[in-house]
């Protein structure tokens, strides 16, 4: 969990490149603020990358601006994410690397993929903001069009649900999207016909996948230590995982902290340890489950499951689906 969600310059780029376009200086939106565009490790908190949309917006007059920079992104606004979902064989690859990766540009809530009949939802939980509407419709206009320019396919989802009011205009929604659009929804959330899985992507190249995963990693790494004051605890538990379900004291000893100063430093983020290693589990299950190579039993083994029994019920208590679906699902 991260103390606050933040975006990653890099990928705000994507709002300045459009206002460039479209003859408007950056300084206009920025109001003062000191702000190296070139800085790739910076980061802005999401409430003011909020208020950049809408400041843009306003001087723009454009309603549908977040959906006018979603369908300019590019691989390199998105960064490592961008590059390693681009080499991947399918989009089901691809979309799994998104999952993974996703807090190197916004770190939000994770993306969840859920596998529904005939259907993948690809859901996000948020608090209902008005305010963050463009920001929000960015976010998933970009993602579309990132999936239609890597797929060199104009696909077109099922349905897209969208926690905010519907605007005045509907227009643009209808054309970016292409899809039945649903408003004051509990999520967000983006329903897409499964076969979309198995789709081939134009420039696959496993090379670059690796690398750009290992880089990808690197900056995962390096992002939980900058945001997140739990991140040594995480660690800890999943090397512990091996070796059986963690301890508290064991974890803390390794952190050199009393039992009683973790305990405390998880409860100020709102955790319990119990909550935090079951959030691990999840995390590196959902992981692991995109390695096509390692066997369920010894998935299970790493997650400190002493039964693959024991495992199936808690993926599938975690996802609505046990670990073999999953992993159908992604591969497509």
């Amino acid at each position: 969990m991260t103390a606050s969600a933040t975006a990653a310059l890099s990928y705000l780029r994507a709002l300045f490149d459009h206002l460039r376009q479209r003859g408007l200086a950056a300084e206009a939106v920025l109001e003062g603020r000191a702000l190296d565009l070139d800085d790739r490790e910076a980061r802005l908190p999401e409430a003011e990358a909020a208020a950049l949309f809408n400041r843009a917006a306003a001087l723009l007059g454009d309603e549908a601006l977040g959906l006018h920079v979603g369908e300019q992104i590019r691989p390199g606004h998105y960064g490592a994410l961008g590059y390693v979902a681009m080499a991947c064989a399918t989009l089901g690859e691809a979309l799994a690397c998104q999952q993974r990766y996703q807090g190197l540009v916004l770190s939000i809530a994770p993306m969840r993929i859920r596998a529904e009949g005939a259907a993948v939802e690809l859901s996000w939980n948020a608090e209902p903001r008005p305010d963050y509407r463009h920001l929000a419709e960015f976010n998933l206009a970009a993602l579309l069009s990132f999936v239609r320019w890597i797929s060199g396919q104009p696909l077109r989802p099922l349905r897209l649900d969208l926690m905010t009011p519907a605007p005045a205009e509907l227009g643009e929604h209808q054309r970016v999207f292409g899809c039945p659009l649903r408003f004051q929804q509990a999520q967000y959330r983006l329903l897409l016909p499964a076969d979309w899985l198995g789709l081939p992507l134009s420039q696959p190249d496993p090379a670059m996948r690796g690398l750009m995963d290992r880089l990808a990693e690197r900056q995962m790494q390096q992002l939980a230590r900058a945001d997140d004051p739990v991140a040594p605890a995480r660690a800890q538990i999943a090397r512990q995982l091996g070796e059986g379900v963690p301890e508290l004291g064991k974890v803390a000893d390794a952190l050199h902290l009393s039992p009683r100063t973790l305990q405390r430093l998880l409860q100020e983020q709102g955790l319990s340890f119990t909550q935090l290693v079951e959030t691990v589990r999840r995390e590196l299950a959902e992981r692991y489950l995109a390695e096509p190579t390692l066997d369920l039993t010894d998935l299970a083994f790493l997650l400190g499951y002493s039964e693959q029994s024991a495992f199936q019920r808690a993926f599938k208590r975690w996802t609505g689906q046990t670990p073999g679906e999953y992993r159908r699902a992604l591969a497509g």
